[in-house]
Formats: C-alpha cells, sequence, structure tokens
C-alpha cells in the first residue's frame, strides 16, 4: 500500500475518485478495490500505517483519503538504521 501511495497517478490509473490524488490522497475504497481485501482488512491495514505514521488520513464527508507520510517514513528509517548500526 505504501508503494501505491508513493506514485498514486501511476499506481491507480484507470481508477477514477471526486478529487484529484494531489488534493487529499486515495480514497480507502480504491484502495481496498485494488488490494482485493475486504474493507475491515483494508481498515485494519491502514489504521496501522496511520498509527505509525506512516500515512496521513484526510476525512471528506463520508470517505478517507490517504498519502504517504515521507518524512515520518524517512525518520522511522533512519532509526531504525541507526538502531542496527547500519552505515549508507
Amino acid at each position: 500500500m505504501l508503494g501505491w501511495l508513493k506514485n498514486p497517478n501511476k499506481s491507480f490509473d484507470g481508477y477514477t475518485q471526486l478529487y484529484d490524488f494531489g488534493v487529499y490522497g486515495v480514497c480507502a475504497s480504491l484502495i481496498q478495490d485494488k488490494a482485493g481485501l475486504s474493507q475491515p482488512a483494508t481498515s485494519i491495514c491502514l489504521k496501522a500505517l496511520h498509527d505509525q505514521g506512516f500515512v496521513k488520513a484526510t476525512k471528506v464527508g463520508k470517505w478517507t483519503y490517504y498519502q504517504r507520510n515521507e518524512e515520518q517514513i524517512i525518520a522511522s528509517l533512519s532509526s531504525l538504521l541507526g538502531d542496527i548500526e547500519v552505515d549508507l
């Protein structure tokens, strides 16, 4: 899911939603459709990513849109690499 959200225009080519992907991100229902998961399973995955700060969620009406949180992803990877003492 994080990979798809890195370049949503490419990853969700052929999918449509009310707003451009650059405005709020990708609607959870599109992520669910692409993943082939049930709504509850998709929600669990997205909640886990959101709880770790890897994605930002924006509620618009009854829909929730998701975008990658690049700053948190980079910070977490840097911390992990520091913890295992890997030099880049």
